[in-house]
């Protein structure tokens, strides 16, 4: 990990570079008011590179909240960098305060991108601050609930069709606290960063340090197995679309999975998880779904769920939407 922390803009420029962004590519930088994206805004805008920046107050922390939204402003005004702030209604419905906000910042961080792009001919990156860091965090959390191998893969740098960027995934925080530090920064710390009732936080804050007095170097570790994974990741879903499509047929809203096929086919789990996230079955129903493949399952037999009903008919699969209710 390098800490030539004065070189950061200058891997910042080479790391653009690399991934063919230019000056004539505006980026939305997206703000909190932390550490990072502070850095992350800053380092951009020390590189003469054109951006806007994009901040949410979920309005969750009180003050505190409004505190961050005006930190972001006035970091903006005195740079004269144009400024997007939302007020976010949180509605608290069941998929968690971080998963909400998570959901409304990057709907958000869309919107403003496709607005910015109808003035422009080049095309308009969203730049997040992920660091090295937040990468082993991710790779640890998919490793304990994700039902999909190929996440461990982590956050990618580039993700050519959002076109969002996470230039700093090879940048440590530490190195990044550092750099504000000597740049004069003064960024806030949110404080909901320290509750362990959210698991990332307790990977952070237990989890990795423990590892790290385990195996030195096991944070970084981790972000390299990340990295190496990620080409393997995207061929290894190639495969299992090639391996679906062998084993059944997609009548658009619905699929056919032909039993014979499937048997023979090598991939035949990954064909069933596939399938599974695509008509938005739990990754914990695939059990039930595999006892509908045996032999003497009598036709008509079924799995339901809200999503998707999955019924045997004969040597098939049929996998069918759940109506929408009106």
């Amino acid at each position: 990990m390098p800490k030539d922390r004065a070189g950061l803009t200058q891997r910042m420029t080479s790391w653009l570079q690399q991934h063919g962004i230019s000056e004539e590519h505006k980026i939305l930088v997206g703000v909190s008011g932390g550490n990072d994206s502070l850095v992350l805004a800053e380092c951009l805008y020390r590189c003469g590179h054109p951006i806007e920046v994009a901040h949410v107050n979920y309005q969750l922390r009180g003050s505190e909240s409004d505190g961050d939204a005006d930190l972001v402003r006035a970091w903006c005004t005195a740079r004269d960098v144009p400024h997007h702030e939302l007020r976010a209604e949180m509605t608290g419905d069941r998929e968690g305060v971080q998963s909400e906000a998570r959901r409304i910042r990057y709907h958000w961080f869309g919107t403003l991108q496709a607005a910015i792009q109808t003035s422009l001919e080049s095309p308009v990156f969203v730049a997040t601050a992920h660091h090295s860091d937040d990468q082993a965090e991710t790779v640890l959390l998919h490793l304990l609930r994700s039902a999909d191998p190929m996440a461990l893969a982590g956050m990618r740098s580039l993700d050519p069709v959002s076109r969002l960027i996470r230039p700093f995934l090879e940048e440590s925080r530490e190195a990044l606290e550092e750099q504000a530090a000597d740049w004069g920064l003064d960024p806030r710390e949110d404080s909901s960063n320290q509750k362990p009732d959210y698991l990332r936080n307790r990977l952070r804050h237990e989890v990795l340090p423990l590892l790290e007095s385990l195996r030195p170097g096991a944070g970084r570790h981790l972000t390299r197995i990340a990295s190496r994974l990620q080409p393997l990741a995207t061929e290894s879903r190639r495969a299992v679309d090639a391996a679906v499509l062998r084993c059944g047929k997609d009548h658009g809203s619905s699929f056919e999975l032909d039993l014979h096929a499937w048997s023979n086919e090598p991939l035949q789990m990954e064909v069933l998880h596939q399938l599974c996230r695509q008509f938005k079955i739990s990754s914990k129903a695939t059990p039930e779904i595999v006892s509908l493949t045996r032999s003497g399952v009598h036709s008509g037999a079924r799995f339901e769920s809200i999503a998707c009903t999955v019924t045997r008919e004969k040597a098939h699969l049929t996998w069918n939407p759940q109506p929408l209710s009106s």
